[in-house]
């Protein structure tokens, strides 16, 4: 029989599926995008950026609203709106219109997170925290390898208007999936203090730190996610179908890195590893792929790309599991939506920063090649946060009001 933990790993993978086929597959969907309304590639990139303004937004209001109201209610709300707003993206008529309706995909997304992680946190034992958060989290490496090869064969074969309304079944899907099987968790008993709460996150220095290092990573993640169908067109693939499934493999490089860093931490955490150095070697490993990427870009070469695409991709995911492993230890269980809120607040800084800097680089140089480069450098910089995310301490508990 499965253990009930492993069946709600199940159904966030899929959640998490649902929700990268629309974030990723927007990707996929640019080049018409970009035709159809003569955008900049730093416009585009802007684009593709909007989506991030209001997922950071709300992930901190997210996760006090799950810890006081129940995550699973939260969680649940946020998918409905992401498939509403998903399909009003589809209707769009004008650049303008399209920034709304990703910023309003971008809100209802927010929501996921800083529950969902909380969520797995509480029924996952502690044995297999980092595998369990790992494996719960490979659903957006296969909403990747599904939003760029459906993304890109279905902007063959239908308009991207449609696509997008495809999209937004799945996200209806898995609210009803989660409503109907993942166990509710009822609100801390001390939930309503929000204040001393959330000042008690906010004042806890390694979680900046971490965020830091996780915004390192995500900008990495993120620059490849959006312009990944782009590289390939750039060496000369023809079609966004080719170009989409080859750009895929990062998805399937993902579910793999997730998987292998969690069990890899849970590991070497019983040897007396800390989580921070596979976060620091992760990331490492990810500036020496991602300079490799970027000579395969310089010299044309399609497999050359390819192959350090996928190590990129899988580098880059190894450093989730020990990080919310890590982010676990270092606030009270009371508090994780909203430290999951505050620390995806952070990251997702990178998520921002990363496309719209790289589609500029690509205007000015002619090549995708100088902001792979420029991702080179801030992988090592995470690498070198990580190293100074201070040990987990005893949390106190904050003053009651």
């Amino acid at each position: 029989m499965t253990p009930p933990y492993v069946v709600v790993w199940l159904l966030f993978v899929f959640a998490w599926a649902a929700n990268f086929v629309i974030r990723v597959g927007f990707s996929a969907l640019l080049p018409p995008i970009i035709r159809d309304l003569e955008l900049s590639y730093a416009r585009a990139g802007a684009l593709a950026s909007a989506f991030f303004w209001a997922y950071i937004a709300v992930q901190i209001p997210s996760g006090l609203l799950g810890d006081r109201f129940g995550r699973r209610r939260v969680l649940v709300l946020g998918l409905v709106a992401v498939a509403a707003a998903t399909a009003l993206t589809g209707l769009a008529g004008s650049f303008a219109a399209l920034v709304a309706a990703r910023l309003a995909t971008g809100a209802g997304q927010g929501s996921m997170f800083s529950n969902d992680r909380a969520i797995i946190a509480a029924v996952t034992p502690r044995e297999k925290i980092g595998l369990g958060q790992g494996v719960s989290f490979t659903g957006p490496g296969l909403g990747i390898t599904l939003g760029l090869a459906l993304g890109g064969l279905l902007a063959d074969l239908l308009s991207w208007r449609a696509v997008l309304f495809l999209f937004a079944l799945g996200p209806l899907a898995a609210a009803l999936a989660i409503a109907r099987w993942v166990p509710p968790t009822p609100p801390a008993a001390d939930a309503a203090a929000l204040g001393p709460r959330l000042r008690a996150v906010l004042g806890t220095r390694a979680v900046w730190v971490l965020g830091g290092a996780g915004a390192c990573g995500i900008y990495v993640q993120f620059v490849l996610a959006t312009w990944a169908p782009m590289f390939f067109v750039e060496t000369g693939v023809p079609g966004l179908a080719r170009a989409g499934a080859l750009a895929s493999i990062q998805g399937l490089a993902a579910v793999a890195g997730l998987v292998a860093g969690g069990w890899a931490d849970d590991r070497l955490r019983r040897r007396g590893v800390r989580h921070r150095t596979l976060i620091a070697a992760g990331l490492a490993a990810l500036a020496l792929s991602m300079g490799a990427l970027a000579l395969a870009l310089a010299r044309g070469s399609v497999w050359g790309l390819a192959a350090t695409l996928a190590l990129a991709a899988f580098f880059v995911w190894t450093i989730w599991g020990p990080a919310y492993a890590l982010l676990g230890e270092l606030v009270r269980a009371a508090d994780l939506g909203a430290a999951f809120g505050v620390f995806n607040s952070i990251c997702f800084v990178g998520a921002i920063v990363g496309p719209g800097v790289t589609g500029w680089v690509r205007d000015l140089t002619g090549s995708f090649a100088g902001g792979s480069a420029v991702a080179v450098l801030v992988a090592l910089a995470g690498a070198a946060v990580a190293l100074a995310i201070p040990a987990p301490r005893p949390v106190p508990a904050p003053a009651r009001p």
